[in-house]
């Protein structure tokens, strides 16, 4: 017996093990990517990109839920280059992450940062047809995506509309740059770092004042309600927190 609880702790432990160093070697990588735009722009040849048209997904539709497609370098390439826009652009793309096996992940939006945006507007239904998909705002579609594609798309909506609202330095007023990654933008004029900033999903009580509007469920413990969650503009990630409170009264807001 105490043979087989040995065999079985040393091989959690090697699992354990193997799990952190996966943890550790991919931040790692991120962290390079982030730091190095070479190693990014390198990055791009091998990973995969998702599409966004005024920060709506590109998702296609699948039996009950939704699917975002990924798009090679070469098939972004070919893309862009159909409808007249400069491949140029995929500089604009965030970085979001990567697979264990590195495969870097990249979102780009296919009209922000557009030097004629109405024309790329006007080209819509057509980058769908060509894509075999839909471009659909992501709160219509959140709950019928998987897990991982709901936290990467929102990732992604967040970076990109953050990098398309601070284009320029708040001090001196000229255009801040990106770094190929999306991590920061940086003002050429006086070297000040920008950096994302992310908020999360706000919990709003319906209250009148003394009482508030709370929820309650048969396994809730005696005494136990939870406050009804709005839904707001995704921003880094998706949460379902419910905050219990054990009385019905508030005090006047």
């Amino acid at each position: 017996m105490s043979l087989y609880c040995g065999i079985a702790c040393r091989r959690k432990s090697l699992w354990c093990y193997r799990l952190l160093s996966t943890y550790v070697t991919k931040t790692r990588y991120l962290l390079e990517l982030k730091e190095d735009d070479d190693a990014c722009k390198t990055a791009q040849q091998t990973g995969a990109f998702y599409l966004f048209h005024s920060l709506a997904p590109l998702l296609q539709k699948s039996e009950h839920q939704y699917l975002a497609p990924q798009h090679s370098l070469s098939e972004l390439e070919k893309l862009l280059a159909k409808f007249g826009q400069d491949t140029q652009r995929i500089e604009d793309s965030v970085l979001l992450g990567c697979s264990e096996k590195h495969e870097a992940w990249f979102a780009l939006d296919l009209v922000l940062n557009s030097s004629s945006p109405i024309n790329a507007s006007l080209q819509k239904p057509q980058m769908e047809t060509e894509l075999k998909g839909s471009f659909i705002e992501l709160r219509k579609a959140l709950f019928q995506l998987n897990e991982k594609d709901a936290s990467l798309l929102s990732t992604a909506q967040a970076l990109l509309r953050w990098h398309d609202a601070h284009q320029f330095c708040s001090r001196s007023g000229q255009p801040s740059k990106k770094n190929m990654a999306g991590s920061k933008r940086v003002c050429p004029s006086n070297k000040i770092i920008y950096y994302p900033q992310m908020a999360p999903v706000v919990i709003t009580l319906v209250s009148d004042g003394t009482q508030c509007l709370l929820a309650r469920q048969s396994s809730f413990p005696k005494g136990m309600y939870s406050a009804l969650a709005g839904f707001c503009d995704i921003v880094l990630g998706v949460s379902r927190t419910l905050f219990f409170i054990t009385s019905r009264k508030l005090p006047s807001v």
